[in-house]
């Protein structure tokens, strides 16, 4: 089977590392859920509470979800952001 490479990069994405005021997880990541952008929650164990993936259109956006939507929550402690570079995902040709 040949292998290809195909190159995947949503306009702009980053994943939000959450830490919560303790007890607050499942509230947040309700909250989460309802804020257009974030296309995927987990809870995790270590030092962050929930990990968000957010997919936007510009920077500016991702920005706005951050600062005015997601630090707004009232259970949410602090934010660490990670911006995604371009991906490269195998591609198994069938």
């Amino acid at each position: 089977m040949a292998k290809s490479s195909v190159t995947y990069a949503p306009p702009e994405a980053a994943f939000i590392m959450i830490n919560c005021e303790m007890g607050y997880e499942l509230s947040v990541e309700e909250e989460l859920r309802n804020i257009t952008g974030i296309t995927e929650i987990e809870r995790t164990i270590g030092n962050y509470d929930i990990v968000a993936k957010v997919e936007v259109q510009s920077v500016e956006t991702l920005r706005d979800i951050i600062t005015f939507k997601i630090r707004r929550i009232k259970e949410v402690r602090s934010t660490t952001t990670l911006m995604c570079l371009d991906s490269t995902l195998p591609m198994i040709a069938q």
